[in-house]
């Protein structure tokens, strides 16, 4: 009986493709709908580990979905990170400055039309600059490092078991004896 396929390459690419859906601006934000480009990257994790399966190899198993997932999510963490560090080195803090685009429209507003007190709308706009300044931080990568490290295993590992429900071979249910 030949053994399983190997699940690190697949775990290689699958990590590859959730770094890149949570690493680049506009992108990263299908990740606003519940993680939702981190479950996709453990359904294609499953995806490409079913591929590589013959005959006469071991049946695909819950357990792989829980390793190919785990594998994926941190491969996925670390690509992210990455990606945001190399865009922050190249671009400049755009996402950063994006959102603070949109916060200080909305302040303007909210100070036009009386909503919020002049000195609010000060207050906002300090804590704004600071949380600009401080999204290109080595301390700030680390910390999101750290949480994508936890919270991307967890929804890659969903979605493997997710494309395990999809994936896996279909076996017809036994018949009972009549007696």
């Amino acid at each position: 009986m030949l053994e399983k396929p190997n699940k690190f390459r697949v775990a290689l690419i699958s990590g590859a493709a959730i770094g890149a859906v949570s690493g680049i601006p506009g992108l990263n934000l299908l990740n606003c709908c519940c993680c939702a480009g981190v479950w996709l990257g453990g359904v294609l994790a499953m995806y490409l580990y079913r591929q590589e399966f013959t005959e006469g190899m071991p049946p695909l198993e819950s357990s792989d979905a829980l390793l190919l997932g785990l594998m994926s999510g941190v491969v996925g963490a670390f690509v992210a990170t990455f990606l945001s560090v190399a865009i922050l080195v190249v671009f400049g803090p755009i996402e950063a400055e994006f959102l603070r685009s949109l916060f200080e429209k909305g302040l303007d507003r909210l100070a036009e039309e009386g909503t919020l007190p002049s000195d609010m709308v000060d207050q906002f706009r300090d804590q704004l600059e600071s949380a600009v300044q401080d999204s290109a931080r080595v301390s700030s990568i680390l910390g999101n490092l750290f949480i994508e490290l936890i919270v991307y295993p967890i929804f890659a590992i969903l979605g493997a078991l997710l494309g395990y429900a999809f994936f896996r071979p279909k076996t017809p249910p036994q018949a009972t004896p009549v007696q």
